[in-house]
């Protein structure tokens, strides 16, 4: 079923991604998940076969002598990845590298983890890298020109370094560990369609699209063949048919390196979708695995427990989230007051303050202006009122350049 044009615009700004996107250099393999296999196993049996599964994963795929590269965050999935490795090679003969804004919790603590590992590692401050918009662009190509292209690495001084090195990645480590589960699954699959669309907003600030979100079921991927919700639940198949295959891999799986990709279709992806529901809920099963398995690497402050220790105390979590909300406060208005949850750079203070930030931005956002395909957005309103810090829109201003970059780039 072709998508009209402007349901296409339309998907993008609700998005962040087209719909209608078909290819995939990185097909999921559900013929080995099964639900029955732990039906009558102990919690501990279970445990230890998570542990054998996560040995096997890297011992079929480490090879010695390669250069290898794991990109690392203060998430679980990457530290997943640094643990499981260590137990083939020391720390001295692998890369870590971490990009973000200092003070968030992806670059300090990727560094943390790096530092206290001693793996060889490099540390790229968005603050200090110009953008170009050459480089944006290229990043559009390499990533099929499906998606926003601001959430992207230092394309140019990652190229320079690990261009002929293999990258580990934790591509959807979380999503297999069981993050997309809910207490109270989906019914039916367009029931679990019209879930994701209800929580895809990728602009939050304000609302860019007009159309509705029944304008989009009909193309919406989902009800993968030959896979039952007893096994993989109707959430989960519309997350991997739509959020994985049309952004999460041509993002952050772009073209132009060598990646390994360890936590899908191997044993350890065989055996998380194929254990209890019930234990996956929350990534619970991984984090017990991986904590018992790498005490020492699970027991450093993660982005997932804000900062703390997994298994922090709640009323110290409950605590940070409020003291963060008015940290995110004040940040709009006093940089200096650092939002530890900011993902890739702060692009509600770059459009402000980075001249080559502003210059791509607004430049691309009039050119977009001048295509005539957004005609019911005031454009120059949502810029007027974030200049002057009216209201944070940031999300909005790098959605709407990024839809004149990738079309741009595709001409």
């Amino acid at each position: 079923m072709v998508v009209p044009e402007a349901l296409r615009i339309q998907s993008f700004l609700k998005l962040g991604y087209f719909i209608d996107y078909a290819r995939t250099r990185y097909p999921i393999d559900f013929s080995r998940t099964n639900k029955r296999l732990y039906v009558d196993a102990t919690r501990e049996e279970i445990l230890a076969c998570g542990k054998e599964c996560l040995w096997r994963t890297f011992s079929q795929s480490f090879k010695v002598g390669q250069d290898n590269v794991v990109p690392i965050s203060g998430g679980l999935d990457s530290r997943l990845i640094l643990g499981a490795l260590l137990e083939h090679t020391e720390a001295r003969n692998l890369s870590t590298y971490t990009f973000g804004v200092p003070g968030s919790y992806d670059y300090e603590l990727g560094c943390l983890v790096a530092k206290e590992f001693g793996t060889r590692h490099v540390a790229f401050s968005l603050k200090d890298i110009s953008y170009h918009e050459d480089d944006l662009l290229d990043f559009a190509r390499r990533s099929d020109c499906q998606a926003q292209v601001f959430y992207s690495p230092p394309l140019r001084e990652v190229l320079k370094r690990y261009g002929s090195s293999i990258i580990w990645s934790g591509y959807i480590g979380d999503l297999v560990a069981g993050s997309h589960l809910y207490a109270q699954p989906s019914p039916t699959l367009a029931d679990a369609k019209r879930r994701h669309l209800k929580r895809r907003n990728f602009v939050r600030s304000t609302k860019l699209h007009t159309c509705a979100d029944e304008d989009l079921l009909p193309f919406m991927g989902g009800g993968t063949t030959g896979i039952g919700p007893e096994d993989v639940t109707f959430d989960e198949q519309v997350t991997f048919a739509e959020a994985v295959a049309k952004y999460t891999e041509p993002l952050v799986l772009f073209q132009g390196f060598e990646y390994k990709t360890p936590l899908i279709n191997s044993p350890w992806m065989d055996f998380m979708l194929s254990a209890p529901d019930h234990l996956r809920l929350g990534e619970g099963l991984m984090i017990e695995i991986a904590r018992s398995a790498f005490p020492r690497l699970f027991g450093l402050p993660s982005k997932n427990s804000l900062g703390l220790t997994l298994g922090a105390n709640p009323r110290y979590l409950t605590a940070l989230k409020y003291l963060n909300k008015g940290r995110k406060l004040l940040h709009r208005f006093v940089p200096a007051f650092s939002d530890p949850h900011v993902l890739y750079n702060d692009y509600d203070q770059a459009i402000r303050s980075s001249p080559d930030v502003r210059r791509i931005v607004l430049e691309s956002i009039q050119q977009l202006k001048r295509r005539g395909i957004v005609g019911w957005l005031d454009l120059d309103a949502i810029v007027r009122r974030h200049m002057r810090r009216i209201r944070n829109h940031g999300d909005a201003l790098i959605i709407l350049a990024s839809l004149e970059l990738v079309l741009r780039a595709r001409e």
